[in-house]
């Protein structure tokens, strides 16, 4: 699709529901934590080939370009929103919303790490292995606070607000 950044092959149409589209992102980082956490034992058992190399390929297409689209999506247009829908007795939520911003730094600099790694496999190299483990098991709780304590928050924003969203969404998208 023209516009789009490598990895984002999301309809313009999908984001007039804004929250399945970043829950189908979800899926997506579930799916690539499910590669992350197998590829260690299979390299280790058959060594660097084409299904590693391709797996490291799409983790990396993934990772440099949808996952920080991911990140802006919430840190810049859902979480404020979500925010302006709180009330005083809802602090611990938004304590919540901050600690989900804070984890995105972290992803993005245990990212920095694992980058290199992928980039190895890509090339059909033996890398050496970091903690995949680690950090889908970490990418996993974060995604799982999200939809089950965030997301179930959007049911308070007005149509207006989801629109809006939705609309930034693809603009991130299909910018150029």
């Amino acid at each position: 699709m023209a516009g789009l950044p490598a990895g984002s092959n999301i309809p313009p149409a999908a984001f007039r529901r804004p929250l399945a589209v970043l829950q189908a992102c979800h899926g997506l980082i579930r799916n690539h934590c499910d590669s992350l956490e197998r590829l260690p034992d299979y390299l280790i058992r058959h060594g660097p080939d084409e299904r590693t190399s391709t797996a490291a390929q799409r983790a990396l297409r993934y990772f440099r370009n949808a996952a920080p689209l991911h990140f802006a999506d919430e840190e810049i247009d859902l979480f404020p929103r979500l925010l302006t829908v709180l009330d005083s007795r809802e602090e611990k939520l938004a304590d919540t919303i901050l600690e989900l911003v804070a984890q995105h730094g972290q992803e993005l600099h245990d990212w920095a790490v694992l980058e290199p790694f992928l980039e190895t496999v890509a090339a059909g190299e033996r890398p050496s292995l970091p903690d995949l483990r680690g950090y889908a098991a970490g990418l996993r709780q974060h995604i799982g606070i999200e939809e089950m304590v965030i997301y179930p928050l959007a049911s308070r924003l007005d149509p207006d607000s989801l629109t809006h969203i939705g609309v930034a969404m693809a603009a991130r998208r299909h910018a150029g």
